[in-house]
């Protein structure tokens, strides 16, 4: 080779610069193929499942409505809104949309899905008409679902003055009896419920009987929907008018981002009344209210079947659910009192009451209390309670 002609010269750092340029020109049309994808992302369709609505008919529903659909999209669906006469009602952060929404029996509405994608894009179904002919308790999600542990473990006896009433004077029988009721034939396993008893000392005695799931981290603090059922016995030895009220609640505590917020379903059947009253605000309280379902006595010597349908909900009266729970994101700070089933009759109640922040504080929790009243002194009163459960999504 002929010394007086240069050779080229193929250095490290040239083989670099044209790796880099290749690297940078791959990256580019990745990101242009990346924006055209998010622009040409759009939801193609949204699936009903439930209920089986109609574009030609009005749908008869029962409440709470169930409302589930899935939609399709070249991107991730991020997300659904159900609208009743054009107003939001239900809105979650999740890929597909399982709702209980609870509407008012003897009314016809309109309703439409829409959802959400990845790249913000969205599709709404029709407006579809529904007329709410009744209600009915819900028919949890099995795989969503989680059942309380309420069914074991000890109750507590509360006969603190905080409970209320004159004077508290509360304990927990055995639960065997072979006659009023027969134990081994209650509606559970036999010998397997509660036994509660007051014995007054004073004209209004009030006795608390409660349980309570105090696991940390609470595995409820998710869930905004509760399905409470249990069967009650007021025997004939109590007699009616020996009664102010029998009451029974759910609880929970849930930690949120300004506080402990407490929910507390309170129900009662006001025997003096014959009604059922409700824990809902009044001039600016929470308080005992009428909400006009009556009656509510227990006739005694008879097992009654009771199941509650609850929510916890936003100030609006619906339900946001973010696709993580946290303090910060959970925003249904208030709570919705949807059915009340009793020996097979459901009642639409529908009020609307906010949470509290207790002080101190609770921590999260999640339970259920039962609660007797006397209304006149020297009397007692008892309540067997048997298959008791709690289910929460």
């Amino acid at each position: 080779m002929d010394a007086g002609i240069p050779r080229p010269r193929y250095t490290r750092l040239s083989s670099i610069r044209r790796a880099v340029r290749f690297i940078a020109s791959s990256f580019c049309l990745l990101i242009i193929v990346w924006f055209s994808a998010r622009a040409n992302a759009t939801v193609t369709s949204i699936t009903i499942q439930s209920p089986n609505l109609s574009i030609q008919n009005i749908v008869n529903v029962t409440s709470p409505m169930h409302v589930e659909a899935t939609a399709e999209s070249s991107s991730a669906i991020t997300g659904y809104v159900v609208y009743v006469d054009h107003e939001d009602v239900y809105q979650n952060h999740s890929p597909s949309l399982d709702a209980w929404i609870v509407l008012p029996p003897g009314t016809t509405h309109s309703v439409y899905v829409t959802a959400w994608d990845a790249s913000g894009t969205l599709l709404s179904t029709p407006l579809y008409s529904i007329n709410v002919t009744g209600a009915a308790p819900p028919i949890p999600p099995v795989m969503a679902m989680r059942k309380a542990r309420v069914d074991s473990g000890s109750w507590t006896v509360d006969n603190n003055a905080g409970v209320g009433g004159q004077c508290n004077d509360g304990s927990i029988g055995a639960y065997t009896n072979s006659f009023d009721p027969n134990t081994a034939n209650s509606p559970g396993v036999a010998y397997g419920g509660q036994h509660f008893i007051v014995t007054s000392k004073c004209q209004y005695d009030d006795s608390l009987f409660y349980i309570k799931d105090s696991t940390l981290p609470s595995p409820y603090a998710g869930d905004t929907n509760f399905l409470w059922e249990f069967w009650i016995y007021v025997p004939t030895t109590t007699p009616t008018a020996a009664v102010q009220a029998i009451e029974a609640d759910l609880f929970q505590a849930v930690q949120m981002s300004d506080g402990v917020h407490e929910f507390m379903f309170g129900s009662q059947c006001d025997y003096a009344t014959n009604q059922w009253q409700f824990w809902l605000p009044q001039k600016g309280r929470l308080t005992w209210s009428n909400v006009n379902l009556a009656p509510c006595q227990f006739a005694p010597g008879s097992w009654h079947h009771l199941t509650y349908f609850l929510q916890r909900v936003t100030s609006a009266g619906y339900q946001i659910i973010p696709a993580i729970f946290s303090p910060s994101s959970d925003s249904n700070t208030y709570l919705r009192f949807g059915t009340l089933t009793v020996d097979g009759n459901t009642m639409y109640v529908g009020g609307l009451a906010n949470s509290t922040i207790p002080s101190p504080a609770w921590a999260p929790v999640l339970g259920i209390q039962h609660q007797l009243d006397s209304a006149v002194d020297h009397v007692t009163l008892e309540e067997y309670v048997n298959e008791e459960s709690v289910t929460s999504w």
